[in-house]
């Protein structure tokens, strides 16, 4: 799908740039929506393994803590995983499902959590999956172990929400900015540009018309919606994918504003 959307995207291009080249608004309406069709299905599958992942970490330590009273009542480790095969953790639930089976089969437990934390996609599951295997192999208790591990990774989600809390007030400056150079775009979209059109101060005698500026503004208002959502993202949640859903949001607002005030 993903070499589909890039594929479409480059043929607008090319279309694009052979019959629309010299009409400026529609040579950027076409652009924009060429890299949307591009980058729509690559963003909204990185942004889906993103969640998955964010909910896999967020229902491992309950796993963990499950697994851990089951062993503390006097199953060994294959019975305490099979016997919460049957819980309901969401995203993690096909991994729990699948490890219980490995166990049975005879499959090694390390090497079941290690092939579980290479599927997850979550470098967080791949770095308490570690500890664990060697905290195994160095000869602590399994029950240990785990209970150690659910602290660590609870501990970690508390720092990370604690963070996007500090951090919220920076995230309305960001939207703030964008709306003000929105805003500013806007007025020299609807003022400025005209009255130098028309008072001959600068356009006039000029090969560039005010549609060309007005095509440029929102060009411009699309990149910096983009560009600051990844930032937003970056701040709040560590990650640019974070920051995905952001860009989406303001850089259609702010298109969708400049096409109805601009």
């Amino acid at each position: 799908m993903t070499a589909i959307s890039l594929g479409m995207g480059l043929i607008i291009v090319y279309f694009n740039f052979m019959y629309f080249s010299g009409e400026p608004e529609v040579f950027g309406i076409l652009n924009i929506i060429a890299a949307g069709v591009a980058l729509t299905v690559p963003i909204l599958f990185r942004y889906d393994s993103y969640s998955k992942a964010k909910k896999i970490e967020v229902m491992f330590p309950i796993f963990l803590s499950d697994v851990t009273e089951n062993l503390n009542a006097g199953m060994t480790l294959p019975q305490a995983i099979r016997n919460t095969s049957t819980n309901d953790y969401g995203a993690l639930s096909p991994y729990v499902k699948e490890m219980s089976a490995k166990i049975e089969w005879g499959i090694s437990f390390e090497k079941c959590l290690d092939d579980f934390a290479k599927k997850s996609g979550s470098p967080v599951m791949k770095r308490a999956v570690k500890t664990i295997i060697e905290a195994h192999r160095s000869g602590g208790t399994v029950n240990t172990v785990l209970e150690a591990v659910v602290g660590s990774v609870q501990e970690m989600e508390r720092i990370k929400k604690e963070r996007s809390a500090r951090i919220y007030s920076q995230m309305v400056t960001g939207y703030f900015i964008f709306i003000l150079f929105l805003g500013v775009m806007i007025g020299m979209s609807k003022f400025l540009i005209p009255a130098f059109a028309v008072e001959g101060m600068g356009l006039q005698g000029s090969s560039t018309s005010p549609a060309f500026y007005t095509e440029l503004f929102r060009n411009l208002i699309v990149i910096q919606g983009i560009f600051a959502g990844i930032g937003i993202g970056k701040m709040a949640e560590g990650t640019v994918v974070a920051g995905l859903k952001h860009s989406f949001g303001l850089a259609v607002i702010g298109y969708t504003a400049f096409a109805l005030f601009g």
